[in-house]
């Protein structure tokens, strides 16, 4: 571990991508209820549907751009 490295980022290498992500976008607290954790997870689907629709639109607009 050198000096630039913490705790939080080894931590952080260990996560998957999408866990990482989802946390990035929605980080879900201990102190949230339980509503409101549902809702963070819903919200995160939601999120990555929209960027994977709009992911494929691109891949499709550049296939047909070459």
């Amino acid at each position: 571990m050198n000096d630039y490295t913490t705790m939080n980022e080894e931590e952080d290498d260990k996560k998957s991508f999408i866990q990482r992500l989802r946390d990035s976008v929605l980080p879900i607290k201990p102190e949230d209820s339980g509503l409101t954790k549902v809702m963070k997870q819903i919200g995160f689907g939601f999120f990555l549907g929209v960027a994977g629709v709009v992911t494929a639109l691109l891949a499709i607009a550049v296939s047909f751009a070459l």
